[in-house]
């Protein structure tokens, strides 16, 4: 039996191998893992490296090293403040790219959860019409010959992330070792946000009990399809699900085949989407055309709801104010937006952020067709911000990358499509109805029964109040720290006049009486007595007086 360290060196040989073989060469395989230089790893070259750009080859080395690094890479496709539009242009190419596996490897699984093939299905189709990088999908007719689609899990994928989510985490510490600069993308938290959602998606119950909310939200829209899931074929490796036939959302020529109009189809997946983001808070997050089909009745259907995103209803609130301010180039709204998220900025960078924000925005604003460029708006955004060393939310990058996958695919059916007219009657819906929402009715007996309380204590407080004063004792306390200090300074200064004061007085009572000793007013027995006890009075105070006012 291996040990970890073992299996963990066997997957770094192999990493450092496919890197070798796609042209990368020691320099960077060493950067990331100093103990793979002592390795002896040939330098032999992938057949097909000549004419590839780097990008390509990336891509082609995360295919290559299994379905954790194809999921990164799915995941990495949505932080495009980080990631420059040619990266981007591949990285989406890991979306339909994945190997499928022969049935006979699966068999046990479906059977497991199933029962035995032939006795649970009339028919079971071997081979998949789809892969991705954690499942792949079979079609299949049940006994009562309701034909349905089986999505099974990967065997060994569970075994393959868990070794490879160290190996992410060991990286991603050394890559904010050697690039600073990427330390305000937050690697390592990346990486464990990305831990997260990838052992969320290895649980199918989950990814079931997430299709049943979306579909219960939609329920009112008829032209939504979202695939019934048959629990009792299902498991958390094993979800079998309505079979739905359709072609892609972005294959304008087979929807229009189907004698559907595409404008219909972006104006229902528009609708849909902004519902769910601003209304419902939950929302299908991972919208690439391969998720969303057109059916030939004309309905649009979700697939694949491993990816959903939760926000909280007042920070939903937060962000229609940033897609309004967005829409409304109100820069202000926007930092304020920005702030609110827990985004700091540092005070001297205040204006030239809003200077940068306002020029992307007025570009977008101009554009010939008014909106054509959101997409464009929506990128610079996390791009301006990381220029100022901010870390974008990773909430506010999932809801504007939704969004502009959304739009794109809306401008693709439709052309004309204007983003500023059919996002704002959306928003002035939602905003209206957040005030009558059901959550806001709920809360409504408890906010009255509080009002009530308080109105009804009021004649008592004021009673108590009343007798307090009454009786004497009540009591008012100001605390002010300037006020405590010029107090003291008062009392000091008015001590030592006071201390001057009787000094003075002592002394020009003892001339007096020196003055009336030489007028003969005064009878000499009692000269020296007098002017003793007044001298010696007079020394000894102002003795007192300033060894007080030295030692204060």
């Amino acid at each position: 039996m291996q040990t970890q360290t073992g299996v963990s060196l066997k997957r770094y040989r192999k990493i450092a191998e496919v890197l070798y073989e796609w042209g990368f060469g020691t320099t960077l395989v060493e950067d990331l893992s100093p103990g793979l230089r002592n390795m002896n790893i040939g330098d032999r070259l992938h057949p097909q490296i000549r004419g590839m750009t780097v990008n390509e080859r990336m891509r082609h080395v995360l295919e290559d090293l299994g379905p954790t690094f194809v999921k990164f890479g799915q995941i990495l496709s949505t932080r495009r403040e980080m990631i420059s539009p040619e990266i981007y242009d591949e990285l989406i190419k890991l979306q339909d790219k994945v190997a499928p596996v022969p049935f006979e490897e699966l068999r046990a699984t479906v059977e497991q959860y199933c029962g035995p093939i032939d006795e649970v299905f009339l028919e079971f189709d071997t081979t998949p019409f789809a892969a991705a990088s954690v499942s792949q999908v079979h079609r299949a007719v049940l006994r009562d010959g309701t034909i349905v689609a089986i999505k099974i899990q990967r065997p060994g994928i569970r075994e393959a992330i868990e070794t490879d989510l160290p190996l992410f985490e060991k990286m991603a510490e050394r890559i904010e070792q050697l690039s600073p600069d990427a330390r305000v993308f937050s690697p390592k938290l990346m990486v464990q946000e990305f831990a997260v959602q990838i052992r969320k998606e290895l649980n199918f119950i989950h990814e079931g009990k997430n299709s049943e909310i979306i579909a219960a939200s939609m329920s009112s829209i008829p032209e939504i399809k979202i695939p019934k899931i048959f629990w009792q074929y299902s498991g958390d490796k094993v979800l079998t699900m309505e079979f739905v036939e359709g072609c892609r959302i972005d294959d304008v020529a087979a929807i229009k085949r189907y004698n559907v109009d595409p404008v219909h189809i972006a104006d229902v997946g528009f609708h849909a989407y902004i519902r769910q983001i601003f209304r419902d808070g939950f929302f299908h997050a991972d919208p690439h055309p391969g998720n969303l089909l057109v059916s030939p009745q004309g309905q649009l259907i979700f697939l694949d709801f491993g990816m959903v995103v939760l926000i909280r209803p007042e920070r939903r609130k937060i962000f229609i104010k940033v897609l309004m301010s967005i829409v409304g180039c109100d820069v202000d709204t926007l930092v304020e937006c920005f702030e609110k998220l827990g985004l700091v900025f540092k005070p001297e960078d205040i204006e030239p952020l809003k200077d940068e924000l306002y020029a992307a925005l007025r570009e977008y604003q101009t554009s010939e067709l008014g909106q054509m460029n959101v997409g464009t708006a929506m990128d610079s955004l996390p791009k301006i911000l990381q220029k100022y060393n901010v870390v974008v939310p990773g909430s506010l990058m999932m809801v504007l990358k939704v969004i502009w996958m959304i739009f794109a695919v809306a401008v693709k059916l439709d052309p004309g499509f204007n983003f500023d007219q059919r996002v704002k009657p959306y928003f002035d819906e939602i905003i209206e109805g957040s005030y009558l929402s059901a959550d806001t009715l709920k809360k409504l007996p408890l906010t009255f029964m509080e009002m009530a309380e308080g109105v009804m204590n009021i004649p008592k407080v004021i009673n108590q109040t009343l007798n307090t004063i009454g009786k004497g004792n009540f009591k008012l306390e100001i605390e002010a720290d300037d006020l405590k200090t010029l107090s003291t300074s008062i009392q000091q200064a008015s001590g030592r006049i006071m201390i001057s004061v009787i000094v003075a007085a002592i002394v020009v009572g003892s001339s007096i009486v020196v003055h009336a000793l030489a007028s003969g007013t005064v009878v000499m027995g009692y000269l020296f007595y007098a002017v003793f006890m007044i001298y010696f009075v007079a020394i000894m105070v102002g003795i007192v007086a300033l060894y007080t006012m030295t030692k204060k």
